[in-house]
């Protein structure tokens, strides 16, 4: 017998050691810039994007301080694993590649939330948490990433032939909870909404978007 995998959909998943104080030097900075209204928001207003969020601009890798530097590389370090990972690259072609990155920071509070939607004209996207915000025991869904199977009709029809296959032939959606330190990489063709967040406390991420191109 043989089998073929296809149309598989990599989703990987890093969680930083010890990463309380860095958090918190990222979470001071944050909520620092977001008090400055407009000079650091997104002139951009998705329609997207409902309730309490603050979007920032898409130039974070860009600004200059220290824990955001750190930031920049603890992600190009991972997404450069993935890449070479799951690509046939040899050393040398990887060392050609050149990324771009738009990178940007969200701060939600409660009743925050974003509708279906994709990272367009990107090959990978990703979200670090810096602050996953407060656990809401009666609303176990608050704040969750949730990603949408590509195949529309994946789960159309399921019953005892179908519903317990294991990855990466499982169909239907995936539940992403955030955690502080964790970085989440996907494709960027792929459909995910951010259900409302309940928590008392801001939730704060910082996700990206990245093209690559080969140097020559």
């Amino acid at each position: 017998m043989k089998i073929s995998n296809l149309f598989a959909v990599p989703i990987a998943e890093f969680w930083m050691d010890d990463p309380d104080d860095f958090c918190e030097e990222l979470r001071t900075v944050f909520l620092e810039k977001e008090q400055q209204g407009d000079r650091y928001r997104n002139e951009i207003q998705r329609d997207t994007q409902k309730g309490a969020l603050f979007e920032s601009r898409f130039d974070l890798y860009e600004w200059p301080e220290p824990p955001i530097k750190k930031l920049a590389s603890y992600v190009h370090r991972h997404l450069s694993q993935v890449i070479a990972g799951l690509s046939d690259y040899s050393p040398e072609e990887m060392r050609k590649l050149k990324f771009v990155y738009h990178a940007w920071y969200h701060i939600t509070r409660k009743g925050g939330h974003q509708g279906i939607h994709n990272h367009a004209n990107a090959s990978w996207s990703g979200i670090f948490c810096i602050d996953p915000g407060d656990d809401v025991a009666d609303r176990p869904d608050s704040g969750i990433v949730y990603f949408h199977d590509p195949r529309s009709n994946g789960n159309y029809y399921e019953d005892a032939g179908n519903a317990r296959l294991k990855a990466a032939n499982r169909h239907g959606a995936l539940r992403v909870k955030h955690e502080k330190g964790k970085l989440t990489i996907f494709p960027s063709y792929l459909l995910h909404e951010i259900f409302p967040y309940f928590g008392d406390q801001p939730r704060i991420i910082a996700p990206f978007n990245c093209w690559i191109r080969m140097a020559d």
